[in-house]
């Protein structure tokens, strides 16, 4: 890991906390797959009500809960979602709800961003 990986890590680290509380809540054990703590053995505990908002994926920090494996676009479209955090660190959770009740989910510059570098736009 490299110093600015293990610096974004560091300043995640309280994203990837609650992430990892959140993926306990999915009673699965997780898995370690391109640079993240993965939860995606199906929809069960919390990651059931990821089906239930119509989502497939959340990334909390560099843990990543979903409902079907992860794998090729939907892997690269949440890895983007992990540089991101290393980014904003904590403010990314306030952050990215504030711009949701600005511009909405399928609106969001972050989002729009995950998509185009998974190619899905």
């Amino acid at each position: 890991m490299g110093p600015f990986q293990l610096l974004g890590f560091a300043w995640t680290l309280p994203n990837t906390l609650l992430g990892l509380t959140l993926g306990l809540l999915t009673f699965q054990p997780p898995r370690l797959h391109g640079g993240a703590i993965v939860f995606d053995h199906g929809a069960r505990g919390i990651s059931h009500g990821l089906r239930l908002i119509g989502r497939t994926a959340m990334t909390v920090g560099f843990v990543i809960l979903a409902t079907k494996p992860v794998e090729g676009r939907l892997l690269v479209h949440e890895r983007h979602h992990i540089l991101q955090y290393m980014w904003w660190g904590p403010l990314f959770i306030p952050v990215y709800f504030a711009i949701v009740i600005r511009y909405g989910y399928r609106r969001h510059p972050w989002e729009a961003a995950a998509r185009r570098a998974a190619g899905e736009e």
